[in-house]
């Protein structure tokens, strides 16, 4: 009676919920979880908390999830190979039903080993090296081509990108600089490596990115930033440099985090389906704890184009230099 179930006269359930209120009478879910092996519980292991778009990621998983009655552990692992498998030991050994993982940096043999002992795993947004995990995530390379074929479509020929990270030590990050470059040799331009600068998925990174390419003197006339903070850090770059968005620079970015509608210019965007990645992610995981076979291993979500403030044609006026000859100045 006390879950819900059975059918039972109303004055006996009455005086059954009556009880229940006056003893303070709580569920033991310990003993629950012993008879059901389940503890309704499913952790979410991501690397860091203060990016937006994993916000957004949380705030999807948290409500999909209760929707299904189940409540969410976060645990953060600052990308620390050693910290994600204490975590992994700790939820597997607490009963926890299952795991989203969030870009793990474990070496694949140590994932396969939590999967192999029946910890169902399914992985969101960065990829994990394991064909053991299943992934869902937005067609990274799809939104390189589209932010890049967007500035093609308005006139520019000199487009620099700023990705998130060192290309080799994370794939998302790969695969929106492929886009970005498939996107320019499609519309028969030359890859020009002096047009492309690391940052870190962050403003200062981005920033710092930008400062170095319009130091570089490479002329370029926008940029395509591999997410949105980053992008907003290539603004403040730019303008630093005496310039303006969109007028001297388009400026493209990728997530379409909330703030991206509010900074200034509106930012030009990627959107990433964030609460469709949720969803998505939670079905496969309960079909994983529910011992339900998962055929298709990668599922990948098409990513939109936001157009708004950032982007524009290049500049007409004659006396202004697209960033190059003059960039080295502009930054004095």
């Amino acid at each position: 009676m006390l879950n819900g179930k059975g059918q039972f006269a109303p004055p006996t359930r009455l005086a059954v919920d009556q009880a229940v209120e006056r003893l303070h009478y709580r569920p033991n879910t310990i003993a629950r979880s012993l008879r059901t092996k389940s503890t309704q519980t499913i952790a979410f292991l991501l690397p860091d908390i203060p990016d937006p778009f994993f916000v957004s990621l949380i705030s999807g998983i948290q409500r999909y999830a209760q929707e299904r009655d189940y409540a969410i552990l976060l645990c953060v692992t600052q990308g620390d190979a050693e910290r994600e498998e204490q975590y992994l030991n700790l939820l597997h050994a607490k009963q926890v039903d299952g795991a989203l993982v969030d870009g793990l940096v474990l070496p694949p043999s140590r994932i396969a080993r939590f999967v192999e002992d029946g910890f169902p795993m399914v992985c969101l947004d960065r990829d994990v090296n394991s064909p053991a995990v299943p992934l869902v995530q937005v067609d990274n390379r799809l939104g390189g081509r589209r932010a890049t074929d967007h500035l093609l479509s308005l006139g520019h020929t000199r487009i620099a990108h700023v990705s998130g990270a060192e290309p080799e030590r994370l794939r998302h990050s790969q695969e929106r600089l492929a886009g970005y470059q498939e996107a320019l040799s499609d519309a028969g331009l030359a890859v020009d490596p002096r047009l492309v600068a690391a940052g870190d998925f962050t403003e200062e990174g981005g920033h710092q990115a930008t400062r170095a390419l319009l130091a570089s003197g490479a002329a370029f006339s926008a940029v395509f930033a591999a997410n949105d903070l980053s992008a907003i850090g290539a603004v403040r770059a730019i303008f630093e440099s005496g310039r303006s968005v969109p007028e001297d620079v388009s400026v493209v970015g990728f997530d379409d985090i909330h703030i991206s509608a509010f900074v200034r210019p509106q930012l030009t965007t990627i959107q990433q389906p964030a609460a469709e990645i949720a969803r998505r992610a939670i079905e496969i995981l309960l079909a994983l704890i529910h011992g339900r076979r998962v055929r298709e291993r990668r599922h990948l979500l098409e990513p939109k184009l936001i157009v708004r403030a950032s982007s524009g044609g290049p500049s007409i006026h004659p006396h202004r230099d697209p960033v190059g000859l003059d960039a080295r100045a502009g930054l004095r």
